[in-house]
């Protein structure tokens, strides 16, 4: 078989994110972030052509989902901004079931592929979750828009989220940023979604208000999500990000009862049981502020929606019910 695409050996600086635990607040990372940030690893090709292009792509997918790969980003160098163009008019030949990331200072693609339900179940149940507490508080469906994969754009870099809402009013816009952004990613993404957690904060110039990354690790039925938001700063420093991490374990049996305290991390480990399975769930609750994805403050019954260890438990045990 004649090999479609060369590889190419490229240093990628290392991930220079820090882990949160909780609530922290983080001081600035550095203004220009890197476009290799989290992508250690993942395959690099010299882009030639679309059709090449489309071949790398399916042969990934395939390989993540007979788990021959768990990289689920692929980087293709030597894209520039007419290529980009170009390669969005054959875009469904390459396959929607893709996200696109560009960077145009340093010519780079980057391709996050999602070839199966598994890959996209992280950022779909927490945001149907997020839009049903909605409704029970009585606001109407149609009270957030959703942008889906919609790409935003910087001069110098753009951008596809996984699912994103921004409130009907008074934002009137198409090209209005959502206020509240769903990431998700398989095994070995955490890093790359931090990476994007900061890019949709940053380039939005803080219209982007409340980003949440989902992390799906099935080897160890582990899921890590993450709440990204700025914080006001303190005086005379630039401004700072607010972190949450949560991780949520499933075991066997309880290991630590109804409350315990992790000896490492300080944090309260709540484990409830969902039908035959417990779950370890250490970071929450995890709350998203009406105000900062609706601007406006909540008139009761409005409020803040407010995930328990309970809610969260419910959430993992329908991932697992869907990956193998």
């Amino acid at each position: 078989m004649a090999t479609i695409c060369e590889s190419s050996d490229v240093p990628m600086s290392s991930s220079s994110t820090a882990s949160a635990r909780n609530t922290t607040t983080m001081e600035d990372m550095p203004r220009e972030m890197s476009p290799w940030d989290g992508l250690e690893g993942a395959p690099v090709y010299r882009y030639k052509s679309i059709r090449s292009l489309q071949e790398c792509v399916r042969s990934h997918a395939s390989a993540l989902m007979d788990g021959l790969t768990n990289k689920q980003y692929v980087v293709f160098m030597g894209v520039k901004k007419a290529d980009l163009e170009k390669i969005d008019k054959q875009r469904r030949k390459i396959g929607l079931d893709t996200r696109f990331s560009h960077d145009t200072d340093a010519n780079l693609l980057i391709v996050k592929v999602m070839p199966s339900k598994g890959h996209e179940l992280g950022h779909l149940i927490l945001a149907q979750m997020f839009k049903d507490e909605l409704t029970r508080m009585g606001l109407p469906r149609n009270c957030v828009v959703p942008v889906g994969a919609t790409r935003y754009e910087r001069p110098e870099s753009s951008k596809e989220g996984d699912s994103g809402y921004y409130p009907r009013q008074p934002r009137q816009q198409e090209d209005d940023w959502p206020t509240i952004v769903f990431e998700s990613g398989y095994s070995e993404s955490l890093a790359r979604l931090r990476h994007d957690a900061q890019w949709w904060i940053t380039k939005s110039q803080g219209d982007v208000k409340i980003v949440i990354i989902i992390s799906v690790r099935p080897a160890e039925k582990l899921l890590v999500i993450e709440k990204w938001c700025h914080a006001p700063p303190p005086p005379n420093r630039r401004g700072t990000r607010s972190v949450q991490e949560l991780t949520l374990v499933q075991n066997s049996t309880p290991q630590q009862g109804p409350t315990a305290t992790s000896i490492a991390t300080g944090q309260q480990i709540s484990t409830v049981q969902q039908g035959t399975r417990w779950y370890d769930v250490c970071g929450g609750p995890l709350t998203l502020e009406f105000d900062k994805v609706f601007l406006r403050n909540p008139v009761p019954p409005e409020s803040d929606i407010v995930f328990n260890a309970t809610d969260l438990a419910e959430f993992a045990e329908e991932i697992w019910h869907n990956v193998r």
